[in-house]
């Protein structure tokens, strides 16, 4: 079983907003094991919608469709959908009381307008949104399965939730998933990694993959779930192969790892004279949550010598630096040294230092 995803908004073929949904829902799909083989974005135009809609059918037995469904003049998914599958619209007098209920209390006037939202092809499924006022639908046609969805991520997220994540279980768990293996590298370039790779896995079909996500490269496997113990011996080897510059394996995040050590630390202070911003901009998204349950103080100069934790990372070179420590009372150090050379590669250096800064750290909080 796979899904293809089908995005509709002008806004996300003009550039001014990028197609997360997608990724999320891909993401939520490669959890349970179905992988996603199109990602495809469309402005809001009747005949490119519908052009979609038949490649994504011939590349997905399950089609997602993201936008269109709000009140406005060019939310007009609901009406293409019923073209395609051959549905007429029917109006669901629930769905109306539920976009009254929201908005009235909230001080909205609710407007003649915001009917459109209350019309679905006969014989869907309405899948309430509990975050906004266009509910989502469910139905099949040509022997395909669609979830028509809005195009806020939140309001995505509210009807996955609600329905999508339950109906996913019960109707993939005869599948044999695919299974995906990685492992981050660091410190050598993608060339020499697909070098190592190639020759631990000589002999051993398998599906392989390289990604590059600075400074790591990322290599990939994937099988069938059915298929675990005959390439555990190959996981093994390619594992022994990669050790000399591995820092990874399958999907951690070494800002969620070190984010997850630092939440016992009442107050912390970190001092930067290296990366510039790319140590701060690799620690902030994950540590939002508890930043303001703790004292936390980020400087490029100086440091507060009241805290219960503090990091340092100290110029001593072109190509390398010091990195510190300090609790109570111990103080941990090394140097880091940056294989890359060239001053073309200085901002690769900057973020080669913030990342085994971070690890060193890990080791010792």
């Amino acid at each position: 079983m796979k899904a293809a995803i089908l995005a509709i908004g002008t806004e996300l073929v003009d550039g001014q907003i990028v197609n997360k949904n997608a990724a999320w829902i891909s993401k939520q799909l490669k959890d349970i094991g179905l992988q996603s083989s199109i990602h495809l974005a469309v402005p809001d135009e009747r005949e490119l919608i519908l052009e979609a809609l038949d490649f994504c059918a011939n590349h997905g037995d399950l089609i997602f469709v993201t936008g269109g469904l709000g009140p406005t003049s060019d939310d007009f998914t609901r009406d293409i959908i019923s073209e395609w599958t051959k549905s007429p619209l029917k109006f669901d007098e629930a769905s109306w009381l539920q976009i009254k209920e929201r908005l009235e209390p909230r001080g909205f006037t609710v407007k003649e307008i915001q009917r459109q939202q209350c019309y679905f092809p006969e014989g869907a499924q309405i899948l309430k949104n509990l975050e906004g006022t266009a509910n989502a639908f469910f139905m099949e046609a040509q022997n395909k399965k669609f979830f028509i969805l809005p195009g806020p991520p939140r309001e995505i997220q509210a009807v996955w939730d609600f329905a999508i994540s339950d109906w996913l279980k019960t109707n993939t768990k005869n599948l044999d998933p695919a299974v995906t293996r990685s492992w981050d590298t660091l410190g050598i370039g993608e060339s020499d990694i697909a070098l190592i790779v190639e020759g631990a896995l000589q002999g051993i079909e398998v599906e392989k993959g390289y990604r590059v996500h600075l400074p790591y490269v990322e290599v990939k496997i994937s099988y069938p779930k059915s298929q675990e113990q005959k390439y555990a011996t190959a996981i093994e080897k390619l594992t022994e192969a990669l050790s000399h510059c591995l820092v990874t394996r399958d999907q951690q995040d070494v800002p969620e790892l070190l984010a997850l050590a630092l939440k016992k630390y009442s107050s912390l202070s970190i001092q930067d004279s290296v990366t510039g911003a790319y140590l701060l901009n690799r620690l902030t998204p994950v540590t939002r949550e508890f930043i303001k349950k703790s004292t936390w103080s980020f400087s490029n100069s100086a440091i507060d010598d009241s805290s219960q934790l503090k990091l340092f990372i100290e110029h001593r070179d072109e190509h390398s630096c010091w990195v510190i420590l300090e609790k109570g009372g111990q103080r941990m150090k090394d140097i880091l040294e940056a294989p890359y050379k060239s001053p073309l590669m200085r901002e690769r250096r900057l973020q080669y230092f913030a990342e085994l800064a971070m690890i060193f750290w890990l080791r010792y909080i």
